[in-house]
């Protein structure tokens, strides 16, 4: 996908203790890269999680799947772009891909699917709908 064409990107450094024995970044390590980048962005379009819990609302995560098509190593720089959409009233999609800096390498591809819980109950509450469909507007524009 295009650089243009991402809503949102976040860079990144890998440090020493986030390889494994072979050298690598541990795949575990891709969710929190991805995790981080979702947290960063939604906070910026004034999503804040501790706020929106203390509310008695929480996003979670109900699936992820992950593609790795090449490793990274330690020191290596990349960013993860990321883009996000609304399915049905229940589900936010967001499809983020980390590229390796400065040769723009893809290094994988991730899909998560996230459901808000409102009191324990499946619910993504108005704020955050809003919040999110601004965003899908501003770049259908």
């Amino acid at each position: 996908m295009e650089k243009a064409n991402y809503q949102n990107e976040l860079e990144f450094e890998v440090r020493d203790y986030e390889c494994d024995l072979q050298g690598v970044v541990n795949n575990a390590n891709f969710q929190h890269y991805l995790e981080h980048a979702r947290h960063k962005w939604l906070e910026s379009i004034g999503l804040d999680f501790a706020a929106l819990h203390n509310e008695g609302i929480d996003l979670i995560v109900v699936r992820i799947e992950i593609d790795y098509k090449f490793p990274l190593h330690s020191r290596d720089r990349f960013v993860v772009r990321s883009n996000i959409l609304r399915e049905g009233r229940l589900r936010i999609i967001c499809n983020q891909d980390i590229y390796r800096l400065p040769d723009e390498r893809l290094i994988a591809q991730a899909k998560v699917i996230v459901t808000g819980l409102q009191n324990g109950r499946p619910a993504v509450p108005q704020e955050i709908a809003e919040k999110i469909d601004k965003v899908l507007n501003t770049n259908r524009s």
